[in-house]
C-alpha cells in the first residue's frame, strides 16, 4: 500500500465519521464519559490518600522512621536508639529530606481524681512540630507548647473529658523508665486539641522532648524514634535502602510509613483495589456501548462496502479505513475525557465531602487517624496518561471484530438485496 493511498484512506476515514454525526457524537460521548469518570475518581481518591499519608506522617513519625529494630514487635519504653545527633545532622543536609523530628514515646497511665486512662506521651520539639504537624493548628483551648515549657502538655479533647481536666489543671503520669523502674511525673495542661480521631483525641499527650527524656531516663543523644519527612513520598523506598546502609547503627533500622502504620497502609491498599475494580467495571460497560456503536456503523455500511469491493477496492483498504476511524475516535475522545475528568475534579476542589455524604468528621477515619474531608484532588500526569492510553488501546481493540466482518461480506448477496 503506497503512502498516497494510505493518506487517501485516512482522509476518507475522517470524512466517514461525519457522514452520520449523531452516531459519531454518541461514540465520542461514550469515550469521553468512559475516560473522564475514572480520571475524576482517581484524582479525588488519590488526593485523599496523599493528604492522609502526609498528615499522618507529619503528626506521627514521618514518611521514614528510624527506631530500634525490635520496637515494632514490642514498642516498650526501654527500646531506644542513640547517636541521633550525628544521624540527624547528616539527614538535615540531604536534599531529598524536608524535615526531621526527634520523638520520645512513653506508654503509661494518666491519673486524676476522676480516674485513670491509658495514654501515650509523645515528647516532641515544639518549634519543629509547629512547622511540620497540623496538630498545633487544631488547638481548641489554651495554647500549644513552646521550647521553654517543661511540665506543660497538650491533651486531646476526649481525654480531657475522660479525666475531667481543663486548662491549668494537673494530672499524674505513671510509666516505666528505660531501666524498668516505676516513675511518676506531675503535668499541667496548657492546651487541648481536637483532630477528629477518637484514638488520638482520647489517648495522645504531647510534651516537650526534654521532660520526656527526663522521665524515661534518656540522654540528649537518645530517642525512641527519629521521624523523617521527605520531599517526594513516592520515592521514599529508595531512600530507605540508602539510609540503612550509610547511617543505621547495629540496633537501629529505617522503616517506611507502611510498616509503622500498617492499618492505614492496608486500608488505603484495599480502598484502591475497590476503586480500581469499580473503574474496570465502568470501563467494560462503556466499552460495550462503544463496541455496539462501531459494530452498527460497520453493519449499516455493508452494502456500501460490497459496492466498493465490486468495483475493485481491496478488503485490506476497507479494514484500514475502519481501523483509522476508531483511531480518530480515540484521539478525539480520550483527551476530551481527560479534560472533563480533570476539570470536574478541579471544580470540586475545596468542597467539604461531609456536605455531600453527611455524617460527622469523627466518623471519617482510616486506621484510627482522622481524615481531612475537604476535597483536595491530586493531578498526576503519568496516572492520567495511563488511563487515557488504556482506554485508547481498548477502543482500538474493539475495532478488530468489525474489521473481521469485512472479510465475511458477500458481494452478490448484498447487491442482490439492494
Amino acid at each position: 500500500m503506497s503512502a498516497k493511498l494510505l493518506l487517501l484512506i485516512i482522509k476518507i476515514s475522517w470524512l466517514s465519521l461525519w457522514r452520520n454525526k449523531r452516531r459519531t457524537f454518541i461514540s465520542l460521548f461514550s469515550i469521553i464519559i468512559g475516560t473522564g469518570i475514572p480520571i475524576f475518581f482517581v484524582c479525588i481518591a488519590w488526593g485523599f490518600y496523599a493528604g492522609l499519608i502526609d498528615d499522618v506522617a507529619r503528626l506521627m513519625s514521618g514518611h521514614i522512621t528510624y527506631e530500634h529494630k525490635d520496637y515494632r514487635n514490642s514498642p516498650s519504653n526501654d527500646l531506644w536508639v542513640g547517636d541521633t545527633i550525628k544521624i540527624n545532622n547528616t539527614l538535615t543536609n540531604n536534599d531529598n529530606i524536608l524535615f526531621t523530628k526527634q520523638i520520645v514515646n512513653l506508654q503509661g497511665v494518666a491519673h486524676t481524681a476522676k480516674g485513670s486512662v491509658g495514654i501515650s506521651l509523645m515528647g516532641i520539639e515544639p518549634k519543629k512540630e509547629i512547622a511540620i504537624s497540623f496538630l498545633p493548628e487544631n488547638i481548641i483551648e489554651g495554647k500549644y507548647l513552646s521550647k521553654v515549657d517543661e511540665r506543660l502538655v497538650v491533651v486531646g479533647e476526649k481525654l480531657a473529658k475522660n479525666l475531667n481536666i481543663a486548662i491549668g489543671k494537673k494530672f499524674v503520669f505513671t510509666t516505666n523508665d528505660i531501666k524498668g523502674e516505676l516513675t511518676e511525673e506531675l503535668f499541667r495542661v496548657k492546651g487541648i486539641f481536637k483532630t477528629g480521631s477518637k484514638e488520638i483525641d482520647g489517648h495522645l499527650i504531647q510534651s516537650n522532648i526534654a521532660i520526656a527524656r527526663k522521665v524515661a531516663g534518656l540522654s540528649n543523644d537518645e530517642i525512641s524514634q527519629l521521624g523523617i519527612i521527605v520531599k517526594n513520598p513516592d520515592e521514599h523506598e529508595v531512600l530507605i535502602d540508602e539510609l540503612q546502609k550509610s547511617l543505621a547503627k547495629n540496633n537501629g533500622i529505617f522503616l517506611s510509613w507502611q510498616k509503622i502504620m500498617p492499618d492505614v497502609a492496608t486500608t488505603i491498599r484495599m480502598d484502591r483495589t475497590a476503586i480500581t475494580f469499580f473503574m474496570i467495571m465502568l470501563v467494560v460497560i462503556v466499552l460495550f456501548t462503544m463496541f455496539s456503536t462501531i459494530l452498527m456503523s460497520t453493519l449499516e455500511r455493508k452494502r456500501e462496502f460490497a459496492s466498493l469491493l465490486a468495483i475493485g477496492t481491496q478488503q485490506i483498504e476497507l479494514k484500514v479505513q475502519i481501523f483509522f476511524e476508531t483511531i480518530f475516535f480515540g484521539l478525539i475522545g480520550c483527551p476530551l475525557g481527560a479534560l472533563v475528568g480533570v476539570g470536574v475534579a478541579k471544580w470540586t476542589e475545596g468542597y467539604d465531602m461531609l456536605n455531600v455524604v453527611g455524617g460527622k468528621s469523627e466518623d471519617m477515619s482510616v486506621g484510627g487517624f482522622g481524615m481531612d474531608t475537604v476535597i483536595t484532588p491530586l493531578f498526576s500526569a503519568p496516572l492520567i496518561m495511563q488511563i487515557c492510553f488504556f482506554f485508547f488501546l481498548a477502543v482500538q481493540l474493539l475495532s478488530f471484530f468489525p474489521i473481521h466482518l469485512i472479510s465475511k461480506i458477500s458481494i452478490t448477496d448484498e447487491l442482490r438485496s439492494a
